[in-house]
């Protein structure tokens, strides 16, 4: 077994989720492996420093579901491709944190501080998620006729799905995602190389007018008519500002 081969399969490996014939030659690999090897045990090493280290704190009942939801759809979904290295130790972390939080009771934890809002928190966990295996968009496309009717029966509310591949940010498709137990719609959107999830939600009527940032992540949030949307991505402040401003003026009415 070649190198390869063994880095799309360690984190499970690791997790104990591989049958025994896929184990002992990917265990035999990293025994003689100078770089898988010490790379498997750094990863072990940084999961039981997350375990030892996060706070508990008791999650509500709906929670629990929407978490073990999510690792139902993402266990059907095909393996991931293998992830650049860089890209394998941010996946490997979220992992360990969504365990924890299953494992011990507990609400999502990044890094040690727990998230105040909780929509906030179920945003980014739910951005995280879809960026670390193939789940992405269940529609793909730039059309807002296809990707719009896509989301009816589906969920209650209707996405604007606007293309604004002109103002610099194309749509690429839409997903439904849990959201306080009930589905809502995600719409995928690119600015470069970084991924913007838009989530639909029911209007708050709380409009935030400001830039929140979670190690990392900026998010943003604002109301239109019955429509809340929450935009979060790792692209600048200042780029997701501008994308408000042009989904906002795609769809003033």
């Amino acid at each position: 077994m070649g190198c390869d081969e063994v880095h799309p399969r360690l984190d499970a490996y690791l997790d104990g989720e591989l049958a025994e014939t896929e184990r002992r030659p990917l265990r035999d690999h990293l025994q003689s492996c100078p770089d898988c090897g010490p790379e498997a045990a750094a990863l072990e090493r940084l999961r039981e420093g997350i375990r030892r280290s996060a706070p508990v704190y008791r999650a509500p009942d709906a929670l629990r579901s929407q978490i073990r939801f999510a690792l139902r759809r993402e266990a059907a979904a095909s393996a991931p491709a293998a992830l650049p290295h860089a890209s394998r130790w941010l996946a490997y972390a979220a992992s360990l944190l969504l365990a924890v939080a299953i494992g011990s009771g507990g609400t999502f934890v990044f890094l040690g501080e727990r998230q105040t809002d909780p929509v906030a928190s179920e945003i980014l966990d739910n951005h995280l998620r879809s960026l670390l295996g193939t789940h992405l968009t269940d529609v793909a496309s730039s059309d807002q006729h296809t990707v719009k009717p896509w989301f009816a029966g589906r969920t209650d509310l209707s996405p604007p799905a606007v293309d604004l591949a002109v103002e610099g940010f194309p749509l690429v498709g839409g997903r439904l995602e849990l959201i306080a137990g009930k589905p809502v719609p995600a719409l995928v959107y690119k600015r470069r190389e970084h991924v913007i999830n838009l989530f639909v939600l029911p209007a708050s009527r709380s409009d935030r007018g400001e830039t929140l940032t979670r190690h990392g992540y900026n998010l943003r949030h604002w109301d239109e008519g019955d429509l809340g949307f929450w935009a979060v991505t790792d692209a600048s402040p200042t780029d997701l500002a501008e994308f408000e401003r042009q989904f906002r003026a795609a769809t003033k009415s």
